[in-house]
């Protein structure tokens, strides 16, 4: 009888250590699929204008990630070399080099034609760089005070980045488009007449004037702002489907509960107010790009002209 006791206690036991060591496997093995949940991201080169642009989208990113930790856990980012090459960092996403790259793209159809990239239907800076503010040579200012129409805007030359999408859209709209390779250069063509315009977002102008000042000649129209639909996207690797769930799920709750636009309103409120885009003559141009792209990423626009 004693002997049967024993055994008894034995056996409960080895299954108290056993489900115990079962436990904590799990424990383990829980936290660390957490830790290896690994999100990288895009880093500007130290001192280029568009490092400001980059924290918005790490933020914004990074606060996706934080409305999901409740059901998807902890998770790590983590900065890539910096590149102010977007192609180099779209063959970084389609190669997997980094796990879970995300970049933030304008949308264009070409991007998922092979299948190795997808993209969040949600776009990520609510449109505002869909409405273009423009850097003028000073010696036309005057005159083009006096646009008020697409048509008045077709003789003037508009300076734009090599393979920038705005430039297929301008081009689409009948307007005289100049690539040119080196960004910081077009402000230097503005100023010498080389090129009339520089159209840049409502929420980049106030930083850029800041940026350019030490060009004195440099100055910008306050008559008009061309408006087209311009959503920009997360994009990752299709095969990083885990990734996107989360980040959409993310993105998702911080636009419904108001931290999206807050994040939004601290970035970009006071370049849109200095913009002052409500006393600007509205002029529509088509983003023929967008044919078929789903309206639903329309719903999360934000009106730069409502607070």
């Amino acid at each position: 009888m004693l002997t049967l006791l024993a055994n008894k206690r034995e056996l409960k036991d080895f299954m108290r250590k056993t489900l115990l060591s079962v436990f904590i496997l799990m424990t383990a093995l829980r936290s660390q699929a957490a830790t290896d949940f690994v999100v990288s991201y895009r880093t500007p080169v130290v001192g280029a204008t568009t490092s400001s642009y980059h924290d918005y989208y790490t933020e914004l990113l990074r606060l996706a990630l934080e409305k999901t930790r409740p059901q998807y856990g902890d998770y790590t980012m983590q900065g890539i070399p910096p590149s102010l090459s977007t192609l180099r960092s779209l063959a970084d996403v389609v190669e997997n080099t980094y796990p879970n790259l995300v970049i933030e793209i304008g949308y264009e159809e070409k991007l998922t034609d092979t299948g190795a990239l997808s993209y969040i239907n949600i776009p990520i800076d609510g449109g505002i760089v869909g409405y273009r503010v423009c850097f003028v040579n000073a010696a036309i200012k005057e005159k083009v005070k006096k646009v008020s129409s697409l048509n008045d805007l077709r003789p003037y030359s508009i300076g734009q980045g090599v393979g920038w999408v705005d430039s297929e859209i301008m081009r689409a709209n009948g307007l005289k488009v100049i690539e040119i390779s080196n960004y910081e250069s077009i402000f230097k063509m503005v100023v010498a007449g080389r090129v009339n315009l520089f159209c840049r977002g409502a929420n980049q102008l106030q930083a850029e004037v800041a940026e350019f000042k030490s060009l004195t000649k440099l100055t910008y129209d306050e008559s008009f702002v061309l408006v087209y639909p311009l959503p920009r996207f997360f994009y990752l690797n299709s095969k990083n489907t885990l990734a996107k769930k989360r980040i959409q799920a993310g993105l998702k709750i911080a636009f419904n509960d108001g931290s999206f636009k807050k994040l939004w309103q601290k970035h970009y409120q006071a370049s849109v107010d200095f913009s002052k885009l409500h006393q600007r003559k509205f002029i529509y141009l088509k983003n023929p790009l967008l044919k078929n792209l789903s309206p639903d990423y329309k719903q999360y626009f934000i009106d730069p002209l409502s607070k």
